[in-house]
């Protein structure tokens, strides 16, 4: 169920209705229910993955919790297995049969066939696993209470504006919330409908508009332009941040309307003036996961530069191949990886002076993430060299004015992107619906759900992030 469809807006003002008219004490079965009608609104059968996740969570952290705190790490390590079992089943089975097995044994003279499993990834297994690992660690190191009722742990693990895409979320920024019982309050009804309009703006004017643009030069890379290559280049770079932070500002949005505070995912990150920084303002709560479950157990700073260097790097690899089972995801991950390990060595031993003005770092980090985005977006290693190479030059400029008529919309939403993006704020955008007056923010948000809608007719797409 898409958060932009018509689908979603029948399902929520009747879920809405229903959360109303629910007494608190039923608000969780409730909303228990309406994730599992959210999520398997697509196939029923992938309900299945995240109550089983979630059941099994709430058994290995009850276990964990059976043995005092000094011999709980062998128990933690081996449920964080377990909680991995399944991603690793359905996400990386046919990346490490196909890329690593089959080459193995082909060297050896044995034929290994083709794919393992045939089988479609659950949506949203990746952020559901994430999730549950950040409840079963954080009860076990005595970060947050262990729930006995595992009724709160699968509302936290269902909660279905987060489900599909994230945030991904701590337990301490969820179950506390679900067991005050999500009481409806009107002063939260119009900064949620402004987050949720935010969101549709982002992804139908902007995400779903340029989509076309950056799919031809992805899917068919030879014969472009050097304009038309440079436009699905910068053009995926806004692409996937409208894309993603819109879902974000809807799944924000939906949630602060049931009374539900989450976290936001993104901080302007596009104005970063550095990688380190990009990394803190983007996909912030995948950033602090990766670093509180990832890094500083692998040791952190700890160790000294070379260490923290490797370390840096095996997470941000480790990230990589969070996206997708495919080598350019790694890649793209390994070289995030050397860059932000490149920008602490440069904060720690380069003087102020010889430091770039921050106009010129912003533009250079912009650029380097934009260029890092292709892997992200190549389906293979063969496509994005042939985009990189004909976005840096090896591609004719052809007829620029061709190229303008076909494609002055998507140069004009890139402008307005670029221009709109330094005010580009979920809490800005709350204070302002709070503030204002109310007649001026119901008809903006009125007119912008319509444009969207009136836009986007016949041309909204799945969220890129459903994939990964």
């Amino acid at each position: 169920m898409l958060f932009n469809s018509p689908v979603f807006r029948l399902f929520f003002a009747v879920y809405v209705t229903l959360h109303g008219l629910c007494p608190s004490r039923w608000r969780l079965l409730l909303l228990i229910v309406g994730s599992l009608v959210f999520y398997g609104y697509w196939n029923w059968l992938y309900t299945g993955p995240p109550l089983v996740l979630a059941f099994a969570a709430a058994g290995l952290a009850a276990w964990i919790m059976r043995v005092p705190p000094e011999r709980r790490r062998l128990r933690l390590l081996a449920s964080v297995a377990a909680l991995l079992m399944p991603l690793v089943f359905f996400k990386y089975t046919n990346f490490l049969w196909l890329q690593i097995v089959a080459p193995l044994a082909a060297m050896l003279g044995f034929q290994s066939g083709g794919r393992l499993i045939d089988l479609g990834l659950p949506l949203g297994i990746s952020f559901v696993t994430f999730t549950l690992i950040a409840y079963v660690v954080d009860t076990a190191t005595g970060t947050f209470p262990h729930q006995a009722k595992p009724k709160w742990l699968v509302g936290y693990a269902l909660f279905f504006p987060h489900i599909i895409a994230g945030p991904i979320l701590r337990p301490h920024e969820l179950i506390p919330q679900l067991q005050k019982g999500m009481p409806l309050r009107r002063r939260n009804l119009l900064p949620g409908l402004a987050l949720f309009a935010s969101g549709m703006v982002k992804k139908m004017i902007f995400a779903d508009q340029l989509g076309p643009a950056v799919n031809a030069a992805y899917a068919h890379p030879s014969g472009h332009t050097l304009p038309e290559f440079l436009l699905a280049v910068y053009g995926f770079s806004v692409q996937i941040y409208c894309d993603f932070s819109g879902y974000t500002d809807m799944a924000l949005g939906t949630a602060q309307i049931l009374g539900v505070r989450l976290p936001n995912n993104f901080f302007r990150p596009y104005l970063a003036r550095s990688i380190t920084l990009f990394w803190r303002h983007w996909h912030r709560t995948l950033s602090y996961w990766l670093r509180d479950y990832v890094y500083i157990p692998l040791g952190g700073n700890r160790d000294g530069q070379a260490a923290t260097a490797r370390n840096i790097i095996a997470t941000m690899a480790i990230g990589g191949l969070w996206h997708g089972a495919n080598w350019t995801f790694l890649i793209w991950g390994v070289l995030h990886g050397v860059a932000v390990a490149l920008n602490h060595l440069a904060d720690r031993k380069l003087p102020r002076s010889l430091r770039l003005p921050r106009w010129l770092a912003v533009l250079v980090t912009f650029h380097f993430v934009t260029l890092l985005w292709i892997f992200f977006r190549a389906p293979n290693l063969g496509v994005a060299s042939q985009v990189i190479a004909g976005s840096l030059g090896s591609a004719s400029i052809g007829d620029l004015g061709a190229f303008f008529s076909a494609h002055l919309f998507e140069c004009c939403l890139l402008a307005l992107f670029f221009l709109a993006h330094p005010w580009d704020e979920s809490r800005r955008l709350r204070a302002i619906a709070h503030r204002a007056p109310k007649a001026i923010v119901v008809g903006i948000v009125v007119a912008a759900i319509a444009l969207s809608i009136a836009i986007g007719v016949g041309s909204s797409a799945q969220f890129i992030y459903f994939e990964f």
